[in-house]
């Protein structure tokens, strides 16, 4: 390995570790502020707060200790103070691994060998995005369907929702406006063939269905209006014209919409019957 990897692998993980260290004193700072003032300001208001806590230490003076009566207040809204605290961790760590991430080099679209040095860089250069989910847990709901990818580069579009769908090399995604990500889908932007590395943008244009558990592979560019059938694969730099549905190696012109001819504009392989598929009254009803 060489010396330059093993530098940038040195700064991944001393990069990581500061990321942590600083994302965990606001946290300190917020637990100790509540621990030393909450209680204070909560009896500052008097009844009902004050009346509340004195029933509880009469009923209770002879089983707690009187550190629990001192910070009252403070162990009861402990868990939502722990929950607050938890979400500016995170706001504060995937700020700093985003900025710690422009620390490595950037590749350029093209082939590489793998496990060669640019490999290896372009693989620590993607643990900065990949790590975060480990950290975020029951947060993922808000983080990983739609900020997560953007944050670290992806360009999404207006009203485009990534509905469980996995974004591998978010540098390398563009979605348009009033897409839709079905579930278990992955949209990536590298590929790895033989013993090389191929990275290229995925382009995916406005108003476009990818159905669930479908593969966008690296170069892939989609036009406006296709519906990306579920179970499909979209192979390497392959072009979907606008207004079609890819399925089974075949882009055929989608019915529902108007000036489309029924043909097939592009394929490869599979066979088609264009008239079997359900027209959209059919499909509203199914």
């Amino acid at each position: 390995m060489k010396i330059r990897t093993m530098a940038y692998g040195a700064y991944l993980g001393l990069s990581i570790l500061v990321s942590l260290t600083i994302s965990l004193l606001p946290v300190i700072a917020i637990i100790f502020w509540f621990f030393q003032n909450l209680d204070p300001l909560i009896t500052s208001f008097g009844w009902p707060f004050v009346d509340f806590q004195n029933f509880f230490e009469t009923q209770f003076s002879a089983t707690y200790p009187m550190f629990v009566f001192d910070h009252f207040w403070f162990l009861l809204l402990l868990v939502p103070i722990v929950l607050f605290s938890f979400v500016i961790f995170v706001g504060f760590l995937i700020t700093m691994l985003r900025v710690a991430r422009r620390g490595m080099p950037y590749l350029e679209d093209g082939y590489y060998q793998k496990e060669s040095e640019d490999w290896l860089l372009y693989e620590l250069s993607q643990i900065y995005y990949l790590i975060v989910p480990h950290f975020i847990w029951f947060l993922s709901f808000l983080f990983e369907s739609k900020f997560r990818p953007a944050w670290f580069g992806a360009k999404i579009g207006k009203g485009t929702i990534i509905g469980g769908g996995h974004i591998m090399t978010p540098e390398r995604i563009t979605i348009g406006d009033n897409c839709m990500i079905g579930f278990g889908s992955v949209i990536t932007g590298h590929m790895y063939q033989d013993k090389t590395l191929y990275l290229k943008e995925v382009k995916i244009g406005d108003s476009v269905t990818v159905g669930g558990y479908a593969i966008i592979f690296s170069g892939a560019v989609i036009g406006d209006n296709a519906i990306i059938g579920a179970n499909t694969v979209v192979p390497q730099d392959k072009v979907i014209p606008p207004n079609t549905i890819w399925v089974r190696g075949k882009a055929i012109p989608r019915k529902d919409l108007p000036g489309t001819d029924p043909m097939v504009v592009d394929g490869v392989d599979g066979d088609i019957d264009l008239e079997k598929l359900p027209d959209k009254d059919n499909r509203s009803k199914q």
